[in-house]
């Protein structure tokens, strides 16, 4: 079988584009990607005009479209379906699996992203959630993944990586799961980097040090929040790499519950995990504020010239929603391989 310039990928729920991002950078082509958001959309629309885009609820994604969009062979199918049902962060949905659906339907986005897969058949698939998926339900939703998967006669398997190993400054432990039905033995990508070994984790200051000096920039989503006078105080006694200490407060300085906006970060390590959420992202190292836009995307490894669009609380779910290119570039050379061992076997 003769091997293409390219290697083609299709990205369901594509958010911001940071697993396609991660697999362009690997050198393959995206074909179609889709999403449901219209900021997501504008995001495409404003940083890959090239790109086939579409925006759509993923249910309403039926044969005739694909057919429209999709006319050759596929090789890689990703995409994240929308984790804040499994997230172990926020409110949490009914133990009672005949509520589950009910309470949170992002639950069953998994399916939809199988049933296209089961479709347009492409030879390996890549799929990213939350590690919370694993124990929620008790492990009833990671059970249903594994079984459905099953179905579908792909050989598959799941691993929980952390970016950091792959040179994002930032500790996120994500779930991937991962397969092909072309008789490929599959392997995640090697880590690169440690926490003590000889290539060690990257950090915060080699992230957004240089920021610091640079007060505002609206044109690459460097706009500091405007905090208020209690909120700065509250900073102020957060040491670095710390939180807000609950004892002893002042009483104008205290509230119920103190979440990732108040944990500062060290610059000497990587950050804690980009959450999604209403300008949820943590304090800055040395400054008393919360991060930009931008900073949190440099450590989600986007490059400064990837503009995030909208109201700045889409914007920062745009970036913590997604997967940092860097782990999905890894991915990429990794499925690349093994894609070039198949048409090798196919000769």
């Amino acid at each position: 079988m003769k091997k293409p310039k390219k290697y083609k990928i299709v990205d369901l729920f594509s958010g911001a584009g940071g697993l396609e991002l991660g697999f362009e950078q690997a050198g393959y082509e995206i074909v179609f990607s889709t999403d449901f958001d219209e900021y997501c959309e504008k995001v495409h629309i404003n940083n890959r005009p090239q790109i086939p885009f579409l925006r759509m609820d993923i249910h309403d994604l039926d044969e005739n479209i694909l057919d429209k969009y999709i006319k050759e062979e596929i090789d890689v199918l990703v995409g994240g379906p929308p984790c804040q049902g499994f997230s172990t962060i926020g409110k949490r949905i009914s133990s009672d699996p005949n509520k589950r659906n009910e309470k949170d339907p992002r639950n069953t986005l998994f399916k939809e992203y199988i049933r296209i897969l089961n479709y347009i058949k492409p030879k390996f698939f890549l799929m990213e959630n939350v590690e919370g998926l694993l124990t929620r339900e008790k492990g009833a939703i990671f059970e249903e993944i594994k079984k459905t998967f099953a179905e579908t006669g792909y050989e598959f398997n799941c691993i929980v990586l952390n970016a950091a190993d792959y040179g994002v400054p930032q500790i996120r432990n994500r779930i991937f799961f991962y397969g092909n039905r072309v008789g490929i033995k599959m392997t995640p990508p090697i880590p690169t980097h440690s926490e003590n070994g000889s290539t060690p984790w990257n950090t915060v200051n080699s992230a957004i040090g240089d920021l610091a000096k640079v007060e505002e920039n609206k044109k690459i989503n460097h706009v500091p929040l405007k905090h208020g006078e209690i909120n700065i105080k509250r900073y102020q006694l957060i040491p670095e790499g710390g939180r807000l200490p609950e004892k002893d407060l002042p009483p104008e300085l205290y509230r119920k519950n103190f979440g990732n906006t108040f944990k500062r970060l060290h610059r000497d390590k990587p950050s804690l995990t980009m959450v999604p959420g209403h300008n949820a992202f943590p304090i800055h190292p040395w400054l008393d504020r919360s991060l930009t836009v931008r900073e949190a995307a440099r450590i989600q490894t986007f490059p400064d010239d990837y503009i995030f669009v909208g109201p700045r609380h889409k914007q920062c779910m745009q970036v913590g929603n997604a997967v940092p290119p860097m782990l999905a570039k890894a991915w990429g050379e990794q499925i690349k391989k093994e894609l070039d061992e198949y048409y090798e076997k196919t000769k």
